[in-house]
């Protein structure tokens, strides 16, 4: 096994935490010998007395370079496999004040106090009990220092790329600058320090030991086929980083939708920066509100003052240069960039077109599309703020547990009441340890699926899903709220939870993004569970159909196929199955038109059922609704039967990837109809 630690994902293990004691141990032991258990020692460095700090850091730093690129060269290390740590200007040089404040005032450093206190030296145990006081109130007074903490983020900034010097030069220089700072030091040691002159031998033996490192980090840097810096980004065209644009396209985690943008531009989110990349003169005529204007020629010279934290969004007339400066901004590590989807021409047109051209038909959705246009209006255009971010809310008023689905505010008054469980279904775990729901626990949307009769991608067993859900201490008597920052996560499980046969479940509509964006209380704890016996249910549900199901369907009439995939994999346009087309007859009609345009909610009631009601979906005919694999289509399928009524509407949870896996099956391809 080849690799460091944090590439064999390793930190975090038994075998990490006791390699770690072993290096602190040992640097324990170095520090010692070298004299730093002494703040006299350490402090004669201010004095031009004691010179050891000096020549520790240098032989450290030294030897770590060459080291490093002896490696690399003989490709033993793999520069991806070494994390690069990021940059924070404004935390790094206030932090770097007060830790040489604090080294000049008391002698110590936190590394050597430690050191220090390993000797029994009082004043290293005075030194460590301030450090660890002041790194309370630092926590105390965390949400306050935050902007500091993780402002100015110039990403990982290497030594070479700040001074513009190449790596080769920069070990050279380097090994070179530690054998002038020895020789310095002990001229400064005798002068200043009384230190005695140096025996010949040991004179020799110095130069003898700087020749060497010098020679070394030559040899080093002429070695072919090495690379000597761990750079965090690699070339576009590397396959690795490559795998990764194109895995973050593939996630919907490269844009940002007009609507989006706007309600976060509106509530005046903080971890949001906006950056104009057009030029200065476009950028004087019209720009969004709160935007900040840096040309694209001045993208790549002006990245260091770029946050890599919270939301970067970049934006031009439309969509190219800020695709090409999201690309560049990936490679150099920024990976929280996103682009604005089709730029400011969208969202002129998505946000602030006139109410004359808006198009719209029902009623009560108009009343409420012109009262958030002309929130939206007022707030980029004329400038005024808003005093309720809600107001652009238009999202349909919930129904209640009724109908499977439940609004913020219900569950806000539900918070800490007994035989309630909340279900946190986003996609990274990351996302609930930084901030969730209070009380809720996490649970991937992704863990109540599997591979079922060679088909992947299915809903598990019921006995399976019982196992999984006793296992979060849900019971059967349990109220339970599912949410996510996808409305189909959210609803993939809840259908988990029907197939159980549970009574009493909802999904959350806004989801996450609703409830932060309404300023709720969020925890960051993570809830003690005790596991139950969740009793399994009897028999298979009555809601899923199987592909012999769906084919037999077809033969005996009478039931409509409604497919939910966007409309280019419907036509065989694109296809990332066995075989492009779709099921004979089907209509389709994409799940994302049943939201609220850049929300993860439902549109109201009366327009989704009138939309329905024109592509022929009426409660009381047969339906079978699916996807590619499931996921999207339990969205569509929860729509119709628990917040429309349509008495029967089936799943089919195999969808198109079992279909088209089954050359004995037919398939369509070309212009269908589309709602």
């Amino acid at each position: 096994m080849n690799g460091t630690l944090f590439a064999l994902d390793l930190l975090d293990t038994p075998f990490g935490f006791a390699m770690a004691g072993l290096i602190g141990l040992l640097f324990g032991f170095f520090l010692e010998q070298a004299g730093f258990g002494s703040s006299k020692r350490l402090t004669g460095i201010f004095y031009f007395q004691d010179m050891a700090v000096l020549k520790v850091m240098f032989t450290a730093v030294v030897t770590a370079m060459i080291g490093y690129t002896f490696l690399t060269a003989f490709g033993w290390l793999k520069p991806a496999d070494v994390f690069p740590l990021e940059t924070f200007w404004g935390a790094q040089i206030v932090g770097g004040l007060l830790f040489g404040a604090g080294f000049v005032i008391g002698g110590w450093c936190p590394g050597t106090a430690l050191v220090g206190v390993a000797s029994a030296k009082l004043d290293a145990i005075v030194f460590l009990a301030g450090a660890t006081i002041g790194s309370v109130i630092f926590s105390e007074f965390f949400d306050a220092l935050t902007p500091l903490y993780a402002g100015a983020c110039a990403g990982a900034v290497t030594l070479g790329q700040s001074l513009h010097i190449p790596n080769k030069l920069l070990v050279i220089a380097f090994a070179g600058m530690a054998a002038l700072a020895f020789a310095g030091s002990t001229w400064l040691e005798r002068k200043f320090g009384g230190a005695p002159i140096q025996p010949a031998e040991t004179t020799r033996r110095n130069r003898w030991a700087a020749g060497i490192m010098i020679a070394a980090a030559v040899i080093a840097t002429v070695m072919p086929g090495r690379q000597t810096t761990p750079a965090p980004t690699v070339a576009p065209d590397a396959p690795g980083q490559s795998q990764g644009l194109l895995a973050a396209v593939a996630e919907a985690e490269d844009h940002i939708e007009p609507m989006d943008l706007a309600e976060r531009l509106m509530r005046d989110d903080p971890d949001l920066t906006l950056i104009d990349i057009r030029p200065e003169s476009d950028f004087r005529q019209f720009s969004i509100r709160g935007a900040t204007n840096i040309p694209l020629e001045q993208l790549e010279s002006r990245a260091a003052s770029l946050p890599c934290k919270g939301t970067l969004v970049l934006y031009s007339n439309g969509t190219t240069h800020a695709g090409q400066a999201w690309m560049a901004l990936r490679t150099m590590g920024f990976d929280n960039v996103l682009v604005l989807t089709d730029g400011i021409l969208a969202f002129w047109r998505e946000c602030l077109t006139p109410p004359s051209l808006s198009g719209w038909t029902d009623e009560s959705a108009a009343s409420a599309g012109r009262a958030a246009l002309d929130a939206r209006r007022a707030y980029f255009i004329e400038g005024k703020t808003l005093s309720k971010p809600s107001a652009v809310d238009v999202s349909m008023a919930e129904p209640g547990l009724d109908r499977h689905v439940v609004s913020t505010a219900w569950l806000g008054d539900q918070l800490g009441k007994p035989d309630f469980r909340i279900l946190d279904v986003r996609a990274k775990s990351t996302s609930y340890t930084a901030g969730h729901i209070p009380g809720a626990l996490y649970l991937s949307h992704e863990s109540v699926r599997g591979t079922v009769d060679g088909v992947p991608s299915m809903l598990l067993p019921g006995a399976e899903l019982a196992v999984i859900f006793g296992r979060l201490g849900l019971s059967p008597q349990d109220t339970v709220v599912v949410y996510s920052d996808a409305l189909r996560d959210a609803t993939l499980v809840a259908v988990a939870l029907e197939r159980l046969g549970h009574r009493s479940f909802a999904v959350l509509n806004g989801g996450y993004d609703k409830w932060i964006t309404e300023k709720r209380p969020v925890a960051k704890d993570l809830p003690v569970v005790k596991a139950v016996v969740y009793p399994p249910p009897v028999g298979s549900d009555s809601f899923t159909v199987s592909t012999d199901d769906v084919a037999g369907a077809l033969k005996r009439g009478g039931v409509k196929i409604l497919d939910v995939r966007p409309p280019d994999f419907f036509t065989g346009k694109k296809s990332d199955e066995a075989r492009p087309g779709r099921i004979p007859g089907a209509i389709n009609r994409e799940f994302v038109n049943d939201l609220v345009k850049g929300k993860e909610a439902w549109k109201d009631i009366p327009s989704l059922s009138s939309a329905y009601d024109k592509a022929g979906f009426i409660p009381d005919q047969p339906t079978i609704v699916h996807c590619r694999t499931g996921h999207q289509a339990s969205q569509t399928y929860f729509l119709l039967k628990h917040i429309l009524g349509h008495k029967d509407v089936r799943w089919y949870d195999g969808s198109w990837s079992a279909w088209a896996a089954r050359p004995d099956l037919p398939a369509e391809m070309g212009e269908a109809e589309t709602k």
